[in-house]
């Protein structure tokens, strides 16, 4: 039975880059790309298990995930000084997880790692706030959605 790894606090470095359009009814309407670089890493270790034929043995499950692109476009409503905003599109990130079996009775080491890139989606909302006539301070919720099959946990769904 395989256990959720809780991820703890990380964190990240990256940019925004993109272009918004309005109409004359306030509507505006956008596409954006965000890239990272992300220090997301976690282990966790199963405790010893005590078995008859292989002896006590324990695991160690470790995750990591390196960056995280997403592009897609954005739709929202200007008004006073305010921009809430929706968005949704694509996410590409890698994932890595490796588990090491050391045994303790008959002292075996066994392990093994696999990283993948994953392209999913990501969706999200925030909202732009005017500070003067050129600049704007943006807040950006993106909640990732779990995926139910393999290593696709931190996008939507697992390609391949």
């Amino acid at each position: 039975m395989l256990q959720e790894i809780s991820i703890q606090a990380a964190q990240n470095s990256g940019g925004l880059i993109g272009y918004n359009y309005e109409f004359t009814n306030r509507w505006v309407v956008g596409l954006e790309a965000a890239g990272g670089y992300l220090w997301l890493r976690d282990s966790e270790g199963s405790g010893i298990f005590h078995t008859q034929s292989t002896g006590d043995f324990d695991i160690t499950t470790s995750f990591k995930t390196h960056y995280l692109v997403t592009i897609g476009p954005r739709i929202g409503y200007a008004f006073c000084r305010w921009l809430p905003y929706v968005t949704g599109g694509l996410a590409i990130g890698d994932l890595e997880l490796s588990q090491q079996i050391h045994g303790h009775t008959y002292f075996f080491d066994e392990g093994g790692s696999q990283t993948e890139t994953n392209v999913g989606w990501m969706v999200g909302g925030g909202k732009n706030i005017e500070a003067s006539s050129h600049s704007y301070i943006t807040h950006l919720g993106i909640n990732p959605t779990r995926s139910s099959s393999g290593l696709g946990g931190t996008i939507g769904e697992k390609s391949g």
